[in-house]
């Protein structure tokens, strides 16, 4: 999956995670990466949790009104992730499941940031601007 332009939200260390996190869904249905598979996901479960958590910093350093509701939102992607990650564990053929998992990431992220990290970033901005 691409990212664009469109993607970013103008928080530089969370527009590069999210790029980073774009170019590793992509490792997974890119058949010529196939043996980092296993690499992939376990770093993509990590990775998730590291943008997350960072991203929850902001939240709670800018006193972002909504923190609780974009954690939860956090939180229950995490839970599908690592339900998506044991359906790919337990699967006889994989490449089902990785198109999935890839749709999925790709699918929620892009709605995430197009609609919660933006808002969160307006947000942001605007109070690193006024100093408030």
């Amino acid at each position: 999956m691409i990212w664009t332009k469109s993607l970013e939200t103008g928080v530089p260390k969370i527009d590069e995670q999210h790029k980073e996190l774009f170019r590793q869904a992509d490792i997974l249905v890119d058949k010529s990466q196939q043996g980092k598979v296993n690499e992939t996901l376990n770093f993509l479960k990590s990775y998730v949790a590291k943008h997350f958590s960072d991203e929850e910093i902001l939240h709670r350093v800018s006193a972002y009104p909504k923190l609780d509701f974009h954690k939860k939102l956090h939180e229950d992607f995490s839970k599908y992730y690592r339900e998506l990650y044991g359906q790919y564990q337990a699967a006889p053929n994989k490449q089902p499941v990785l198109m999935s998992i890839n749709t999925a990431v790709v699918g929620w992220l892009r709605e995430h940031i197009m609609k919660h990290d933006k808002e969160f970033a307006v947000y942001y901005l605007e109070k690193q601007k006024t100093g408030k």
